[in-house]
């Protein structure tokens, strides 16, 4: 057979394989499927004595979702200051004790800084304890997600902040999506009255890229709000501990995006009865009774 023959054979025969192979493939979901959970203000009831007795069980509860993240919108200990009467150990305790109970929590979990998390107005132990950047992203496939520090709507977000994001937002541009989350609402429902002082700056800069959706989670409640085709949603959850619990109160969110439309479900947590704080008797007489 001629010199020619057997090249052109040969890549008949490699062609065929290569076509073989890719019709054997598992198919695998589109990098822009993703699914993750949202959960926040998992601080104690009191920044002295206990801690977030049900955070464990809802950790368990969101292992079973199998989420490939999870983002915490902050507040997860009951800062304060000394002159409050808030000592070092009392905030080296709240910090110790979440770390143990995240032990539980399977997904990488990414954490921002609320309100609660400071101590003498300083946000240096959450840093510390927590390994966190106040602000910074990160990619999933070709999702990109941003994390901004948003304490409160009287906080302010330095210039530094916003030249980091113009930059951050320009180099994904062309990301198959963009998904946002600050501790405090950048903006609301015009009935809700709850607005970040920069919200309409931030606003007008989202909308130049493919940002999806801006999810908060600094209220107890939620609302979701529509605009220019950004979707702004409270995550609110609570309900972590005896003294919060409430059975209207949402544990966390499971976020769903599959590409085009991006659900988001809020999970009330069935706890199991030994988690529901026990009836403490006054003496021996009425526990007999």
């Amino acid at each position: 057979m001629e010199p020619y023959r057997i090249t052109r054979t040969i890549r008949a025969l490699l062609a065929a394989l290569l076509v073989a192979a890719g019709c054997a493939a598992p198919q695998q979901k589109p990098g822009h499927e993703i699914k993750f959970v949202v959960l926040g203000n998992t601080s104690p009831a009191s920044p002295f004595t206990g801690y977030a007795e049900k955070l464990e069980f809802v950790f368990q509860a969101i292992n079973q979702e199998n989420p490939m993240m999870v983002i915490h919108t902050g507040n997860i200990i009951q800062g304060g200051t000394e002159w409050m009467g808030v000592t070092r150990n009392d905030i080296d305790r709240q910090y110790e004790t979440f770390l143990g109970q995240k032990k539980l929590l399977r997904p990488l979990i990414h954490i921002l800084a609320g309100e609660k998390d400071l101590y003498n107005n300083s946000l240096e132990l959450f840093t510390r304890y927590t390994g966190e950047r106040l602000y910074y992203s990160f990619n999933y496939g070709n999702i990109h997600f941003i994390l901004l520090h948003v304490l409160s709507r009287d906080h302010r977000i330095d210039r530094d902040q916003i030249k980091w994001l113009k930059r951050d937002l320009e180099t994904n541009r062309y990301a198959a999506a963009i998904f946002v989350f600050t501790h405090y609402p950048v903006l609301s429902s015009p009935q809700s009255g709850i607005r970040h002082k920069d919200g309409d700056e931030l606003h007008r800069l989202f909308v130049q890229y493919p940002v999806k959706a801006v999810i908060s989670g600094s209220v107890k409640n939620t609302y979701e709000y529509d605009k220019d085709g950004i979707r702004y949603a409270a995550a609110g959850c609570y309900g972590y501990n005896y003294e919060d619990w409430h059975w209207s109160y949402t544990q966390y969110y499971v976020a769903a995006y599959d590409g085009t439309k991006l659900n988001l479900k809020g999970v009330r947590v069935n706890f199991p009865g030994n988690a529901y704080r026990p009836k403490v008797f006054k003496d021996e007489t009425e526990k007999k009774n």
